[in-house]
Parts: structure tokens; C-alpha cells; sequence
């Protein structure tokens, strides 16, 4: 594979998602992109000369589901869309605990807490994995020890690296920035919010989907 250039990839992303909103009369064309991208990540990344047979992460592997992630809301509508045809939305009541506890929390707040992302599992697997957060796609380890070591040494104030696929890494956050600025340009909101508060809120208000592709925004007080 020729060498990358993962910002070209990303004006790429954005332009795309420029094209298919618009019209913005439905969400459907927005959620086909954001899926037609995830999928070429995948691809690219079978492509790529690294090495992906050293990453540990696999099934029931969830020792970084401790921590903050952000997500966009055409990926808050997709995981919502998810859990209503997987009859999950019981989940709800998970979200609901959870947020009461991480709401508001920074990084380190939020992993002294150690409460585990509410799409995990009885067995730790992602019960909405096919469509998971582009930043939870881009975090690997290539030690499923050294990982949870990284995590616990956070609590004596100490930093430990983690060794990450750091293409798979870049080109995700790359994907991730270019639909938010492809959103904004095109007058939607392409904020980040909270993955707990986010699903949350749009499991709540399932009208909130028409109301973005109108130009709606969010706040913060909807969240909190």
C-alpha cells in the first residue's frame, strides 16, 4: 500500500457528507455515508502493511470501556435506530444510572469512577458493536495486560504508554473529524457530546432526528 495521506482522507469524508446532506429530508443518506465510511476504513486498514495480528483487543475484551468517549449525533441516531430493531431500548434504564454518575466528569474523573460503558454485555461484549463509535474503533492495544495497567496507574498519578495500531488510530479520528466538519458545513450541528448522554437524550426524545436535519442544535442543559 502506497503511503497515506490521512488528511486528504478526511477532506474526502467531509466533502462526501457536504454531497449527501443536501437535501436534508431524511437522515437515511447520512447514515448509509457514515456507513459506507466505516466500511472503507476496514478495508483500508486490511490493506495496510502494519502488522494488525499483534492487537490483543478481541471479544469480552473491555478494560478501556471505563473512559469517555464522544460521539457525533448521526452516530447517536444510528446506535438509537440499532437498539429499537434489536428491541434493546431496556438499556435505557443502564444509560440512566450511568449518567447520573459520569455526567460532567473530565478524563481522570471519569476513570477513578470505573463504571463500564451500559452497551457492555453480561460476557463484556459491545451489544451495539456494528455500530460503535467511530473513537471507540480507533483505540487498540497491542497487551490486554498493559492496558489495564495503563488504566490503574492513572490511579497513583503515574503514565504508562499503551502500543496502538496508530494508522487504525489516525485514520478513525481522521473519518470522525471529517463528518463533524462536513455536518457543520452543511448547517448542522457536528458538535461531540458525551456516548452515555447522548443516547440517552435521543432514546428520550425520538423527535430529535427531524428537528438536527432542520438545523436544530443542541445544548447543554438538554444533556445535563
Amino acid at each position: 500500500m502506497e503511503s497515506f495521506d490521512l488528511l486528504q482522507y478526511q477532506q474526502r469524508v467531509g466533502e462526501s457528507i457536504v454531497e449527501v446532506c443536501r437535501e436534508q429530508t431524511s437522515f437515511d443518506p447520512v447514515q448509509v455515508q457514515l456507513r459506507f465510511w466505516a466500511e472503507d476504513a476496514e478495508k483500508l486498514l486490511k490493506q495496510h502493511p502494519g502488522d494488525r495480528s499483534q492487537i490483543a483487543c478481541g471479544p469480552g475484551c473491555c478494560s478501556c470501556c471505563v473512559i469517555n468517549v464522544a460521539i457525533l449525533l448521526p452516530e447517536g441516531f444510528a446506535i438509537v435506530r440499532y437498539l429499537k430493531q434489536q428491541e434493546r431500548e431496556h438499556v435505557a434504564e443502564r444509560l440512566e444510572d450511568l449518567w447520573r454518575q459520569v455526567r460532567g466528569l473530565d478524563d481522570d474523573e471519569r476513570l477513578f469512577v470505573q463504571r463500564s460503558c451500559a452497551f457492555l454485555d453480561e460476557d463484556g461484549n459491545c451489544s451495539v458493536y456494528p455500530v460503535r463509535p467511530l473513537l471507540c474503533r480507533s483505540v487498540t492495544s497491542t497487551c490486554s495486560n498493559s492496558c489495564r495497567e495503563a488504566l490503574n496507574s492513572k490511579f497513583l498519578g503515574e503514565e504508562k504508554a499503551v502500543l496502538m495500531h496508530q494508522f487504525q488510530q489516525g485514520l478513525y479520528e481522521g473519518l470522525f473529524s471529517g463528518v463533524a466538519a462536513g455536518l457543520e458545513i452543511s448547517g448542522l450541528d457536528g458538535r461531540s457530546y458525551p456516548l452515555a448522554g447522548l443516547v440517552r437524550y435521543l432514546l428520550q426524545d425520538s423527535e430529535f432526528e427531524t428537528a438536527w436535519l432542520e438545523g436544530h442544535r443542541l445544548t447543554w442543559k438538554d444533556i445535563y
